[in-house]
């Protein structure tokens, strides 16, 4: 499936990878989530924020919640006190289960906006928007919504035992806003991950969740997560030279 209110948009003003170099006069305050097994989803506060690891820069300081989640392994959560003027680090080890995936089941909840449109799961009938299905077996779905004059809309989604699974698809979506992500060195190249639309400097991206690849031959290669609202983004990343 395929990458929030404390807000999102406060956590991910500005989003650098794991490598970027700090500021030598101006201590800097960051949080690098990394989660064992690599790729499981990290939700801050309840919100979801993306798949692990991914660095954020100029967090809010002070206590928030994380938790991971990922197919085939049981849920963790944990209370994290971010402390300024630190490279904070997170890590949590996800223990795997005994059962194996597609044998044990979670809830999805499923909303759109405008909210009325008819629900499918699989082409399964689920009614109309908004619902929740209970014991729907761990796995990858197909959700589509069918709204009249609107059309249709559909998402893949990975429903995660024991987990309330929350998807909205939108109709009205905000207007794209511009994305520009510079790099030193100037010639690295960015790729995104989860998104069908190769990047340039100042194209226009809808509101959502972004996971991104920095690479160099001279360079460590860095993922690079971000979340766009609804003013345009920009942020210089600096990509840490190999040994």
């Amino acid at each position: 499936m395929p990458l929030p209110l404390l807000m999102a948009v406060l956590f991910l003003s500005c989003i650098a990878p794991a490598a970027m170099a700090q500021d030598d006069q101006t201590p800097q305050t960051t949080l690098l989530i990394k989660v064992i097994p690599r790729g499981a989803e990290v939700l801050v506060n309840e919100i979801v924020m993306g798949n692990a690891p991914f660095l954020i820069k100029k967090p809010p300081t002070g206590p928030i919640d994380l938790r991971a989640r990922h197919m085939g392994y049981r849920s963790l959560g944990r209370r994290f006190n971010v402390i300024a003027n630190k490279n904070n680090v997170a890590i949590l080890i996800l223990a795997n289960r005994s059962s194996p995936v597609g044998t044990l089941t979670g809830s999805l909840a499923i909303d759109t906006a405008p909210q009325g449109a008819n629900l499918f799961l699989d082409d399964t009938p689920l009614g109309r928007s908004p619902t929740r299905t209970e014991n729907v077996l761990e796995g990858e779905y197909r959700i589509k919504a069918d709204f009249p004059t609107l059309g249709e809309k559909t998402e893949t989604v990975q429903v995660i035992a024991n987990e309330v699974i929350r998807v909205t698809l939108r109709w009205n979506e905000p207007t794209p806003r511009g994305f520009r992500l510079d790099l030193i060195p100037g010639d690295a190249r960015i790729q995104f991950l989860n998104y069908p639309q190769p990047y340039h400097s100042n194209m226009p991206l809808p509101k959502g969740r972004y996971l991104l690849r920095a690479s160099h031959p001279d360079h460590v290669t860095t993922d690079i997560a971000v979340e766009m609202g609804e003013k345009d983004f920009y942020s210089l990343v600096k990509l840490q030279k190999k040994p």
